[in-house]
C-alpha cells in the first residue's frame, strides 16, 4: 500500500523534474537558433557597411583619372562629382580605404571578427576625413554657396549646416552614414 501512496505523492515532483528536462532541451535549441540569427543579421550589417565603404572608395578612385575630365569644364567646376582627385593626402586615404575594404576575413573567430570591426572604424573615419575635404558633407546650391542643412539624429534638435535641407537618420545610428531621409524645408 505504501507503494502507490508514495506514486502519488510524488507526482507533482515528477512533473516537475519532467518538465524541467524538457524545457531546458527546448530552451537550448531555441537559444541556439537565436543566437544564429542574431549572428547572420550583425554579420551581414557588418559586410554590408565594409561595401558600403567599397562603394564609395570606387567612386572616388574613378574621380582620380585625368581622362575624365573633359577639355571644355573647367577647373572651378562646383559640382562634386566632376571634381577631379588630386590631392595626395587624398590619394593616399583611397589606397588605405582600398586595402581597408579588399578580402576581409569571413571566418567566425575571436580576432577575425576584430579585425573586421577595426577595419569599418578605420574605414569610416577614412570616409568621413574625404567626405569633409571633398566638400561632400554639405550640399551646394546652383551658385556653389552652401546649402542650410539641418540633421536630425535620435530624436535630438537639428543641427543646422546651411538652409533649404534637413537631413534625419532612418535607423537613429550615428555610426551609418548611408541611410538618410531628405526632406525639403
Amino acid at each position: 500500500m505504501t507503494d502507490i501512496l508514495d506514486s502519488v505523492l510524488n507526482l507533482e515532483e515528477d512533473y516537475y523534474t519532467l518538465g524541467h528536462t524538457e524545457g531546458s532541451l527546448a530552451g537550448a535549441t531555441a537559444g541556439r537558433l537565436e543566437g544564429r540569427a542574431f549572428g547572420i543579421e550583425k554579420g551581414f550589417e557588418k559586410y554590408l557597411t565594409l561595401g558600403i565603404i567599397k562603394g564609395r572608395t570606387k567612386v572616388w578612385q574613378s574621380r582620380t583619372s585625368p581622362s575624365l575630365q573633359s577639355p571644355s569644364s573647367s577647373s572651378s567646376s562646383l559640382d562634386p562629382q566632376k571634381i577631379i582627385i588630386t590631392n595626395p593626402r587624398h590619394l593616399k586615404h583611397l589606397e588605405l580605404l582600398q586595402t581597408l575594404s579588399t578580402t576581409p576575413p569571413i571566418r567566425n573567430e575571436e580576432d577575425d571578427v576584430e579585425e573586421v570591426d577595426d577595419r569599418i572604424r578605420r574605414g569610416k573615419a577614412k570616409v568621413k576625413i574625404l567626405e569633409n575635404t571633398l566638400r561632400e558633407g554639405v550640399p551646394l546650391d546652383e551658385d556653389g554657396e552652401e546649402n542650410e542643412v539641418e540633421v536630425e539624429r535620435d530624436g535630438r534638435t537639428p543641427k543646422k549646416l546651411g538652409s533649404g535641407v534637413a537631413i534625419s537618420g532612418a535607423t537613429g545610428l550615428e555610426t551609418e552614414f548611408e541611410d538618410f531621409k531628405i526632406r525639403r524645408n
